[in-house]
């Protein structure tokens, strides 16, 4: 018992690998997904806000003014915006939500909360913080809004009762109290407006189809391509390989067989996407391609970057699962980026995950357009190309 225990461990010592694997690797994943949702359970999403004012109401203004100086969310005013410009900004994802500021007027509601469907979370807790700061810095205006719905219901306050409302309402500004909040104050309004269900109700399916096809192309990229190790190993690389350009051509053809490979994959998943869960993508379906290539292109790219630096089928093992891992949950694919801290955010920028999702929600769910969809593709077509060419290095170092 002692001999094989200490086999073991000295096997588990020599390979640094697995010491990584099984404590590098846990620890940083804990880390990261600690730093995400210990924030969420506390009500600190690190929201990004657009406000809008659409009233002269004085009061309004200045809660609105204390709204833009919040240290708790990062609120942006939009002074030149209307309402289209807010719904077109919380739609690209400019802002995770936005909040329009009404006047005191009759019955309807004081603010209204612009909503994205996969970021509904944020508008529900932004909903939740604004009536916090309504109760704690503007309590008299919630008091008014009842007395507006009672005095309807009474058909009129006495003069003395009118009298007495409006010396209590002068205390409570100057003095604030407790006073009632009621739903109605604040509305929910979806960017897509009365848009059909296939839209606005599938708009979750639409985000983890593209963040479900690049974790797994990711995967798969990787596992296929370690042939490439194998044949190193056992030496069919080096009978194959005759001059440099074959080289080249080995790389390049591996290259192509995993873009192949990922592109079946994706469309297996979008296929069930569509006829499993109804996901309609007939309408983009040549943007839905060409996203589909490009990130079996860089999954394909990065991939062979990964196999390249590795020397063994064991390191690339160990290394592709820390890779992975680490990069799809920064990225998006296993919680949204907007939950994570600002710095997370940035960092998440830096992975193809990211530009995944984005190009994918884009094309099916906001409508791009081919120049907006530049940028993610563009990106992860650069990540492929920057990727096979580092990959390609190795295979050019002349022998000292």
């Amino acid at each position: 018992m002692s001999a094989i225990f200490r086999v073991m461990a000295l096997g588990l010592w020599r390979d640094r690998g697995a010491l990584l694997l099984a404590f590098a690797l846990p620890s940083l994943v804990f880390a990261i997904f600690a730093s995400i949702f210990s924030g969420a359970t506390e009500g600190d999403l690190h929201l990004r806000v657009g406000l809008v004012v659409e009233t002269e109401d004085q009061q309004m203004q200045e809660f609105a003014q204390y709204l833009t100086q919040t240290e708790e969310l990062e609120m942006t005013a939009l002074p030149d915006s209307g309402r289209a410009q807010l719904l077109e900004e919380v739609r690209q994802g400019d802002f995770d939500t936005g909040v329009i500021v009404h006047g005191q007027t009759d019955n309807d509601p004081l603010f209204t909360i612009v909503s994205e469907p996969t970021r509904e979370i944020a508008a529900l807790s932004l909903q939740g913080w604004l009536r916090q700061r309504l109760f704690s810095q503007q309590p008299q205006v919630l008091v008014q809004r009842i007395a507006q719905t009672t005095e309807a219901l009474v058909e009129g306050f006495s003069p003395e009762q009118q009298a007495r409302l409006d010396a209590a309402l002068e205390a409570m500004a100057r003095d604030p109290g407790e006073a009632a909040i009621e739903d109605s104050l604040i509305a929910l309004e979806p960017v897509y407006g009365k848009a059909p269900a296939s839209i606005s109700g599938l708009s979750g399916i639409a985000y983890y189809a593209g963040a479900t096809t690049i974790l797994f192309l990711l995967l798969s990229a990787v596992n296929a391509g370690m042939v490439s190790l194998e044949e190193r190993q056992n030496g069919i690389a080096e009978r194959l390989l005759l001059s440099k350009a074959a080289h080249s051509r080995l790389l390049l053809g591996r290259f192509l067989f995993l873009l192949s490979l990922g592109f079946l994959q994706a469309s297996a998943i979008f296929l069930v996407a569509r006829f499993g869960f109804g996901l309609q993508i007939e309408s983009a379906l040549a943007k839905v391609i060409v996203m589909a290539l490009a990130c079996a292109a860089a999954s394909a790219g990065l991939a062979l970057l990964l196999l390249s630096l590795c020397r063994t089928t064991q390191q690339a093992t160990t290394f592709s699962s820390f890779f992975v891992l680490i990069i799809s949950s920064v990225g998006g694919s296993m919680v949204p980026r907007f939950m994570m801290p600002e710095w997370l955010q940035t960092v998440s920028l830096f992975t193809p995950n990211a530009w995944a999702i984005e190009g994918f929600y884009g094309a099916l769910i906001r409508g791009d357009s081919w120049a907006q969809l530049a940028l993610p593709g563009g990106i992860l077509a650069a990540v492929a190309l920057v990727s096979l060419l580092l990959a390609a290095l190795p295979l050019f170092k002349t022998p000292a």
